[in-house]
């Protein structure tokens, strides 16, 4: 199996790697004839998932943090011999953040078309080669 050449278009007036690789993705974009509709839904897309993960870390940093308070004050009472109360402290610790990892993970499962999944390989790709 041969490998696929990339030929990634540098013109020297580009500041840093990210307009290089924007600069590629835009004329991948051209050579599979994404009209302009279908690149502004592609880029609407691209924002909204940023967004997204943006909420989703928030809510998980402060699952996360609510979860550890919880375990710790669970840990406090079952070694003052309050160990009903420490028990259920730690077990909803314990769900709290299993339920929200979840719960995000079930909202990552987006479909995308094909080309957007090209662009998205071709973005992924120039990056790597980028570092």
């Amino acid at each position: 199996m041969g490998k696929k050449v990339m030929n990634i278009a540098i013109t020297g007036e580009e500041k840093n790697k990210n307009e290089i690789v924007y600069n590629n993705v835009i004329e991948a974009m051209d050579n599979l004839k994404m009209t302009k509709d279908e690149q502004i839904e592609y880029l609407k897309t691209k924002v909204a998932n940023m967004e997204n993960d943006y909420q989703s870390n928030i809510t998980i940093l402060v699952a996360l943090l609510i979860s550890i308070l919880l375990l710790g004050l669970g840990l406090y009472l079952m070694a003052a011999d309050s160990l009903l109360l420490g028990i259920l402290l730690v077990l909803l610790s314990f769900v709290l953040i299993v339920g929200k990892l979840l719960l995000t993970i079930r909202k990552y499962t987006t479909i995308h078309t094909k080309k957007f999944m090209e662009i998205d390989t071709l973005r992924n790709n120039l990056k790597s080669i980028l570092k």
